[in-house]
């Protein structure tokens, strides 16, 4: 296209017949029909002096014939001479100006030429005098067509043709001159009025392509800047995320620390305040990046096989405590048919998909209790996962708005204790993603039931492997097993308060903790020939020219036997995604105490059975 300034393509007048963009886009066609022009020019001459060669007089025909032969040497030489112009990115406007003074030029004196075929009619061959006048009705037509780009053009060419093949009438058509100039009058007019609408037609279509071209290059320019937009967030978000995650990861820790370190204090009502504020802290952030995450799209499913009943009794302990602070009995039933039945999906957000149910069902109950139940659904398809409760209830008109994100009918005054209306949201987009249908059956003032449908083919009766439970709690204080004393635990991150925190945390389970804060060969300076890490925990971002992956390759081939987990606050979920493919476990900041005891001494046991084997 050719350039051109802003305001011809902004203004509502843009594409109008003076636009640079119009008339390059004429200039083209006027160029590409140029070729096929010259051959229907040259074709029909041949033909017209062929019928009239045994009509007319030869020299008449060939002078006629000559004429139009040097008319198509003109034509070529307008091809060659705008071929080189036509290749260039740019048309200047005088090179403009040439073309249509040429372009002028190159209709008119073809009109004279079909004009002059006048010359050729013959009195008394009525016979060759109506092939000549269907010759010239022809060439009307194909230039009525042919030279749609340049009206001007044809109404020049067409009037001199006109005048010219008029004047000879009567000496054809005798008394019949003046119906016959009346006929060519007709269709005169009729094939202006052809060339009109052809142009017309050309225009409207030059108007829309260009329209559909400068469209289409606005919303490429759009779609770019919204994947850059995208790009710019998904960094910010990962950045902000990264460093919101670690205040409140160190938080969680340092007071699981002093809860081990000061006995005493353990249970005391201030610190079990500060425990539950730091936990809902670490929660409603979670929840807050985790809908963002499954909003975008970038949440990708990782499938395992895990002892779908075994996880409903875990996630339910896991809640009990909030269940015992509202004096509410939390119930788990699981029916003998479904037995030790493996579901094969995604750990992490079917976790998170019950465990938003329980909360949520906990959180809008204030007297009887809840019930999480595991049983058959009707038919053999698969299990029902139901989450019951006897709290408020919920409205027919407002059933279908509770999964969208913010909306908590029972709790208009938005206190925040009650969370941020988010865990049924991400119920909606974590079970869409996994395949996993939600139904709701609820009656106002008597309590609901939310149930999952666990389809079959995501069921297996193949036992699965679990693990010894390592680590219990006793009065909320977590308690790792008293084999894992004096295991060594390497910590790679740059925070000073999460370094402290995990010091704390981790001595007072009595292991070997050593503390790196770099992305470089500087980590091995914290160990030494008789000090070598079981387990290394690094950080995903990190200062340096390694981030917390290629950390763990570079120190895994410096000690073989070490176990290495990735801790990471990132939303990407390509890092999770290279932390798996390099044999690398997850945890995701903030880390709650009892998943981060129970990782350590699943990884260290399971190191540890390796060895004996």
């Amino acid at each position: 296209m050719i350039s051109t300034d802003d305001h011809h393509l902004k203004t509502p007048d843009w594409l109008s017949i003076d636009s640079p963009a119009v008339e390059h886009e004429l200039f083209l066609l006027g160029y590409r029909n140029l070729t096929v022009h010259v051959v229907g020019h040259v074709g029909l001459s041949l033909l017209v002096a062929a019928g009239t060669w045994f009509a007319a007089p030869h020299a008449l025909v060939l002078g006629w014939l000559a004429w139009m032969l040097s008319l198509a040497l003109v034509f070529i030489y307008g091809i060659r001479a705008f071929h080189h112009r036509v290749r260039q990115p740019g048309i200047r406007s005088e090179d403009m100006r040439s073309w249509r003074k040429t372009s002028l030029w190159m209709a008119t004196l073809p009109g004279i030429g079909w004009g002059s075929i006048g010359l050729l009619l013959v009195p008394g061959a009525q016979v060759n005098n109506l092939m000549v006048m269907t010759s010239f009705a022809g060439a009307f037509a194909y230039s009525a067509v042919g030279n749609a780009h340049d009206p001007r053009g044809f109404l020049v060419s067409v009037t001199v043709a006109t005048v010219f093949l008029v004047s000879r009438l009567s000496a054809a058509f005798g008394e019949q001159a003046w119906v016959a100039a009346g006929m060519c009058l007709l269709y005169f007019s009729v094939m202006t009025w052809v060339a009109r609408n052809a142009h017309l037609t050309l225009m409207e279509s030059i108007k829309l392509r260009l329209a559909n071209e400068i469209l289409a290059h606005t919303n490429a320019e759009n779609a770019a800047r919204a994947e850059q937009a995208s790009r710019d967030k998904s960094e910010f978000l990962a950045a902000a995320s990264h460093d919101l995650r670690q205040p409140v990861h160190a938080l969680l820790l340092l007071i699981e620390a002093y809860r081990q370190q000061v006995p005493s204090a353990a249970n005391h009502p201030l610190v079990l305040n500060i425990a539950a504020a730091g936990q809902s802290i670490g929660v409603l952030f979670n929840a807050l990046m985790e809908l963002s995450r499954l909003e975008s799209g970038t949440e990708k499913v990782v499938l395992t096989r895990f002892d779908v009943s075994d996880e409903i009794l875990l996630l339910a302990s896991r809640l009990r405590p909030l269940s015992h602070r509202k004096s509410l009995p939390m119930r788990s039933f699981v029916s003998r048919s479904v037995g030790s039945t493996a579901l094969q999906t995604d750990k992490l957000l079917f976790g998170r998909i019950v465990g938003n149910l329980l909360s949520n069902a906990v959180r809008y109950t204030h007297q009887g209790g809840v019930l999480v139940s595991l049983r058959p659904a009707h038919g053999g398809d698969g299990l029902w996962l139901e989450v019951w409760d006897t709290g408020l209830g919920i409205a027919p008109a407002d059933q279908a708005r509770i999964f969208d994100p913010y909306v908590q009918v029972a709790n208009r005054e938005r206190d925040r204790s009650q969370g941020l209306g988010l865990g049924l949201a991400i119920v909606r987009h974590a079970s869409a993603l996994l395949d996993i249908g939600v139904s709701l059956r609820s009656r106002l003032g008597r309590g609901s039931c939310f149930r999952l449908h666990l389809p079959a083919r995501m069921l297996s009766n193949t036992p699965v492997v679990g693990t010894s439970k390592l680590v219990a709690r006793e009065s909320g204080v977590v308690r790792p097993a008293s084999w894992l004393m004096g295991r060594r635990v390497l910590l790679v991150d740059d925070d000073v308060m999460i370094q402290r925190a995990m010091q704390a945390l981790l001595g007072s389970w009595g292991m070997d903790l050593r503390c790196a804060g770099s992305g470089d060969a500087s980590v091995l300076e914290v160990c030494a020939p008789n000090w070598m890490p079981e387990c290394v925990l690094c950080d995903f971002r990190l200062p340096g020219p390694m981030d917390g992956i290629v950390m763990l390759d570079f120190l895994q081939d410096r000690f073989p036997d070490m176990v290495g987990i990735v801790q990471t606050g990132e939303l990407v979920q390509t890092v999770q995604e290279r932390a798996e493919d390099a044999g690398y476990m997850v945890l995701f900041k903030p880390v709650d105490a009892h998943i981060l005891a129970s990782t350590l001494a699943a990884v260290l046991d399971r190191r540890i059975l390796e060895r004996v084997a």
